[in-house]
């Protein structure tokens, strides 16, 4: 990722504030699987205003669970980021970091970090005139493969129906989550991809990485040799996200790819769990990984390995617009996650709609990340604790 020569990217931050917002499902309408339930889709946004009264706006990611952790971080972060001089957007988080050391290093910390730096590369980019990309060095491509992420349910014909309405559509791989046990996650494997269109493929995601009781290694290589055998195209977060050892066996054991850790807060998580043998695939987030150069350091680690990148996305439309504008960016990532689910927070934020086609999303044109937080959605979508994605 390298930065634009072509516009002012100088600006100082005079305001920074959270917001955070909620868009909970109906009584009864509320998204259940085998993990937990999606009560609501929380948001934790940040907002800054620049000197010029330009406003931006991004978020940190586990603001989908602990969004009530999200103020208290950005007041203690606020001290080191207001009347500062900055030269670009990608210096923010490293500075609240390197100003902060004794307390932010990793987890919601360096996402709420993040999401300052987001917010300012939103922000100039607005200021500017020009998508956030071109502050990144400009979009590489025009548009990028897209795979269908959702695949919850609580039963096997939920999540095989849910696979082939995504095939429908035009998405060429679909990702399904996997049952709370190993025999059964099997038993669905079997039963979804034995209805998957001819040509599509598929991805299994373990979830364990954030499982509060994740599975033996031994039972997750069981797993993954079924997959391997469906031909999978990877296979998640088969152990908890600290279990480097686990994760490097499981990849020993299989020759299907290994994925992870999307909830990673730092370059440093990544660059142990690639140097422990863990994974074919990073799966840094923006919004959870510490901002778009942290993103971009978890790429270029992966791309030196030989190994592939691919972003988590799943949040509002700060996160997926995040993302994408930082992926467009890189040379060294070819696919993203389209979370299909419905998320009214992504789809009211955005200035325009994904714009997805022949399995692929085109490259966004509005000024910034494309947000618009307006009163209006605030006073729509007013925070309510306690909702949010809660997991058993």
């Amino acid at each position: 990722m390298n930065e634009s020569p072509a516009a002012e990217t100088s600006f100082s931050v005079v305001g920074v504030r959270p917001v955070l917002l909620s868009a909970r499902y109906a009584p009864g309408d509320e998204l259940t699987w085998v993990g937990g339930t999606i009560v609501s889709w929380d948001a934790a946004l940040v907002e800054v205003t620049l000197s010029d009264g330009t406003t931006g706006v991004g978020e940190a990611g586990a603001g989908i669970m602990a969004a009530v952790a999200v103020p208290g971080i950005v007041e203690a972060f606020a001290p080191y980021l207001l009347d500062h001089d900055f030269g670009h957007p990608l210096e923010v988080a490293d500075h609240l970091r390197a100003y902060t050391a004794f307390w932010s290093r990793g987890g919601i910390l360096g996402g709420v970090a993040g999401a300052i730096e987001t917010a300012c590369l939103d922000a100039v980019g607005k200021r500017n005139g020009v998508p956030a990309y071109d502050l990144l060095g400009g979009a590489r491509r025009s548009t990028i493969e897209a795979y269908a992420s959702g695949g919850l349910g609580t039963t096997f014909d939920e999540i095989a129906e849910w696979a082939s309405a995504q095939v429908a559509t035009g998405f060429g791989t679909v990702k399904f989550r996997a049952m709370r046990d190993p025999d059964t996650t099997i038993a669905l494997l079997e039963h979804v991809v034995s209805r998957l269109p001819a040509g599509t493929r598929f991805v299994i995601d373990a979830v364990q990485a954030c499982a509060s009781s994740p599975w033996a290694v031994d039972d997750a290589i069981r797993v993954g040799e079924v997959a391997a055998r469906l031909g999978a195209r990877w296979f998640e977060e088969p152990c908890q996200a600290d279990d480097l050892r686990g994760f490097a066996r499981v990849r020993g054991a299989l020759s299907v790819p290994i994925s992870g850790v999307e909830s990673s807060g730092t370059v440093r998580e990544f660059a142990e769990l690639i140097a422990a043998g863990g994974i074919d695939i990073a799966q840094p987030d923006v919004s959870f990984v510490g901002g778009p150069l942290a993103f971009s350091r978890v790429a270029g680690l992966a791309h030196s390995a030989g190994l592939a990148c691919v972003p988590h996305v799943w949040g509002s439309g700060v996160t997926f617009s995040a993302n994408l504008h930082t992926v467009l960016a890189e040379p060294h990532v070819e696919l993203f996650e389209f979370c299909t689910l419905p998320n009214p927070l992504r789809d009211a934020l955005l200035v325009d709609p994904v714009r997805f086609e022949h399995g692929a999303i085109h490259a966004p044109t509005s000024p910034g990340l494309g947000i618009a937080l307006t009163p209006e959605l605030e006073r729509e979508f007013v925070f309510v604790a306690g909702g949010g994605h809660v997991i058993r």
